[in-house]
């Protein structure tokens, strides 16, 4: 049997780089160390482009080490891949080039080798990235294909190396033995060398890639005994990459798929859906820079850093990708030509229009469901106040509804579902878009038990702030009286013991950091608020309510409310 013996190390977005020292120290080290005793075993490295930042800022020698052996015996063979490990699939092909390449050139210019094989989560591979991956030189790829998906009844080849393609373009696939290490640890070297020994089927190609997520901590004596035997065992070849295609073997073809479950997720979650239609938004604007390649770099850095916390699925990584998305989407404009505006697209890929309003200080994104806001960004400080939260009930801004003021007191407490409407379902109809003096006039008619009314939100945009007024139309024939509630759904900051909060006569103000976020009514006096955690100690948003009524309204009479949202 054929042996591939590879470290693997990612620096994930989400972690900070304190946490990646314990697992330098406990892991990576020992594992260079036993290595650099090892000088006939062939290596294959793959770290990401966060890695090799981290190693370059606080472990040099460990870059001069394979850099020596590297030179020395040719001991060690580079991976690439996508510089910040993002889901390739999501990427439009620009941004998968792009990532690509960006590890290669640090690959080239730190070791004067260029990778030509890349290692991919199983779950990330798509077949479309051939065509990407070809372009940027990739020869051959790294895949657990236990993980993929084949035609039912067909035997998955583990351990044989096998070739897919896709439009006439080939690519080479080495099939990782991720599963074999998962209990190596709880053997003895010889009896896992055995184990080894006994898998089955012609020429078979075993890749063992040690990382943290298969091996949990590293035992420098078990490792070595490891290297030991299996460098001494005749029945085992240990080869590299390169060296086992220089021998041109005949490698039979294979079609099949990721089992990956990402784009369904992304239709389970809406504000996850949001931030990928962000991504798609940003990708389009960075890539449509012209005559500053500085500028175009730049704004394609912040993106693709962006792209892979996005990656990551977790509340405090999204948040980084907005505010990587909000800078490349800053750097994006130009500075010369840059008018606020208030512009309708079908920025949530729905086949639908949202209205975005872009300004210099702020962006507001409106959907007609709801009719509320569902991205507030502070460009200033890169920040969306409305990030992604798991299981957030209350997405958004201007969120509103109704309540029966004989079921409920008009606070936070005595919310129930029996005693409340929510409008956040109800799809407004546009009654103004006036691109010209950014306004947006929205409405649509209500059924209460006195009879009909209709609603109508009007939104205007200026610098700094979001006016927002209610008028509540009694179109039926009966007086009515009933209370009204809007919501705030604000991701203040990462903390909640950061922020400090003021109750204004009329309104609710809150300092976060360098911002200060106020929201004021010409009527409304009763703002409530609560902090939501995530499993009890992450803080996740802050929810405010803002309540009223309208007093007895008589049929043909309206009432109206104001509101005043600014951020700066």
């Amino acid at each position: 049997m054929k042996l591939i013996v590879g470290l693997s190390g990612n620096l994930p977005s989400q972690i900070s780089g304190n946490s990646f020292l314990s697992e330098y120290n406990s892991f990576y080290r020992p594992f260079f160390q036993i290595l650099y005793g090892h000088p006939s075993i062939p290596i294959v490295l793959y770290f990401s482009g966060l890695w090799y930042e981290w190693l370059a800022d606080e472990h040099i020698e460990v870059l001069n080490l394979i850099s020596e052996i590297m030179k020395k015996n040719k001991q060690v063979e580079l991976l690439g891949g996508a510089y910040y490990e993002p889901y390739l699939p999501l990427l439009q092909h620009n941004d998968r080039i792009g990532q690509i390449d960006a590890l290669t050139t640090l690959i080239r210019m730190r070791f004067m080798k260029k990778p030509k094989g890349c290692r991919i989560d199983s779950t990330s591979w798509d077949n479309s990235l051939i065509s990407s991956l070809k372009s940027c030189g990739i020869e051959y790829v790294f895949l657990d294909k236990s993980a993929m998906f084949f035609p039912a009844g067909y035997r998955v080849p583990d351990y044989h190396v096998s070739m897919t393609e896709d439009q006439g373009k080939i690519i080479t696939i080495f099939p990782l033995a991720d599963k074999l290490l998962e209990n190596a640890q709880d053997m003895t070297p010889e009896a896992f060398v055995q184990k080894l020994l006994q898998i089955k089927g012609k020429d078979p190609v075993v890749s063992l890639f040690f990382d943290r997520k298969n091996i949990p901590s590293l035992d420098l004596v078990w490792l070595d005994e490891f290297f030991r035997l299996i460098t001494t065992n005749r029945s085992i070849e240990l080869v590299s990459p390169s060296q086992y295609l220089k021998g041109e073997p005949e490698i039979a073809r294979e079609y099949f798929q990721s089992r990956n479950i990402c784009k369904k997720m992304l239709l389970s979650s809406e504000e996850l859906d949001n931030l990928y239609a962000k991504m798609i938004y940003v990708q389009t604007l960075a890539n449509s820079i012209r005559g500053d390649k500085y500028k175009k770099k730049s704004a394609l850095e912040e993106l693709w850093k962006g792209q892979g916390y996005f990656s990551a699925f977790t509340c405090s990584a999204s948040r980084k990708a907005y505010s990587c998305f909000i800078t490349s989407g800053k750097l994006s404009r130009s500075q010369e030509t840059f008018i606020s505006s208030l512009v309708k697209a079908d920025f949530k890929l729905r086949g639908y229009k949202q209205y975005l309003y872009q300004g210099d200080t702020c962006n507001a994104y409106i959907q007609r469901a709801g009719g509320m806001i569902f991205e507030f960004d502070n460009i200033p400080t890169a920040w969306n106040y409305v990030s992604y939260c798991p299981d957030n009930q209350s997405p958004g801004i201007f969120r509103d509804g109704m309540y029966d003021p004989a079921k409920c007191r008009g606070d936070i407490e005595s919310l129930t579902t029996a005693s409340i409407e929510d409008f956040s379902s109800i799809v407004y109809d546009v009654d103004i878009y006036d691109r010209e003096n950014k306004k947006l006039v929205l409405s649509f008619r209500h059924k209460t038990p006195n009879g009909p009314v209709r609603i109508i939100k009007t939104y205007q945009f200026f610098n700094f702030l979001t006016a927002v007024k209610y008028e509540l139309v009694n179109i039926g024939g009966l007086p009515i009286n009933i209370g009204g509630w809007v919501s705030f759904n604000l991701t203040l900051s990462s903390d909640a013991n950061i922020f400090h909060l003021w109750m204004l006569e009329k309104g609710i103000e809150f300092e976060d950091k360098a911002r200060t976020v106020t929201i004021t009514s010409d009527r409304v006096s009763n703002f409530t608020y609560r902090n939501i955690f995530h499993e009890g100690n992450q803080y996740l948003s802050t929810l405010i309510y803002a309540f009223g009524q309208t007093g007895v309204l008589e049929p043909g009479k309206s009432c109206q409310i104001a509101f005043e949202l600014s951020c700066h």
